[in-house]
């Protein structure tokens, strides 16, 4: 079990290596219920749990939070009784919501701390060009959330490959290269190409070139060394003899 799956060996990967391969993502509200009722059923058992407290409320309150998080919610909340005032040791909402403010946050949420400082006066709307921008802003967030993603020119090249039923299909991404260097970003665009020449029909799909070369308007205009590199490789031709799979 690991939390950094891209860290595994490509190797290691391969079909017969792994039998399953099982990914377990945030729970969603209805999985937060779920977790934390497994987490208070002890202290509802004993007596410990105030009756103002609603489980699904919790779960509508901690969106992003991990199995463990929501765990640690539960403990943390118990630690925030008050021994001086409590006449009968009971968790109650309020021991609930003081730890989802101060103690556990979410490792994939938003930190309130980082923006907050910079709207601590809130905003001040004194002319059209800042109603204009927050009027820009709020459609632009209505648009990510109910338009479908991916309608561009990468999504006509996807649909392409997939009418072609080609066995391979391959898209060369410049967001599977984050952080590679030049070199390294040749040898992963090389490695799809030679993946590719192992099927009898292939077609690889070379997303967003810009960003590929890294390419500027100012300075340095690209990487020419990830431009001849894709140069090379879409102007070879396939061999005629397509290389076996070797088995480790």
């Amino acid at each position: 079990m690991t939390n950094r799956p891209d860290l595994i060996d490509d190797a290691l990967m391969r079909p017969g290596r792994f039998e399953v391969k099982m990914e377990i993502s945030l729970p969603d509200e209805k999985g937060r219920v779920q977790i934390l009722t497994i987490h208070t059923n002890k202290m509802k058992g004993f007596g410990l749990m105030a009756p103002d407290i609603c489980i699904k409320e919790l779960a509508a309150e901690t969106k992003n939070y991990s199995g463990a998080e929501l765990e640690g919610l539960v403990r943390a909340a118990q630690m925030e009784v008050d021994m001086e005032k409590a006449e009968k040791l009971q968790v109650t909402r309020n021991d609930f919501l003081g730890s989802l403010n101060n103690d556990i946050k979410p490792a994939f949420g938003t930190n309130q701390e980082d923006y907050s400082n910079y709207i601590m006066n809130g905003i001040i709307k004194w002319g059209d060009p800042v109603t204009h921008v927050l009027d820009d802003g709020e459609l632009l967030v209505q648009q990510t959330k109910n338009s479908p993603p991916h309608s561009g020119k990468t999504a006509l090249a996807a649909q392409i490959a997939e009418d072609s039923e080609f066995p391979f299909i391959k898209i060369c991404s410049p967001d599977k290269m984050i952080g590679h260097s030049e070199i390294s970003k040749c040898q992963a665009i090389k490695k799809v190409f030679d993946d590719a020449y192992k099927s009898q029909l292939s077609c690889v799909v070379v997303d967003d070139i810009e960003r590929l070369l890294d390419y500027v308007p100012i300075g340095p205009r690209f990487s020419n060394l990830v431009l001849q590199a894709l140069l090379v490789l879409l102007k070879k031709a396939p061999p005629k003899v397509r290389p076996p799979l070797k088995a480790l």
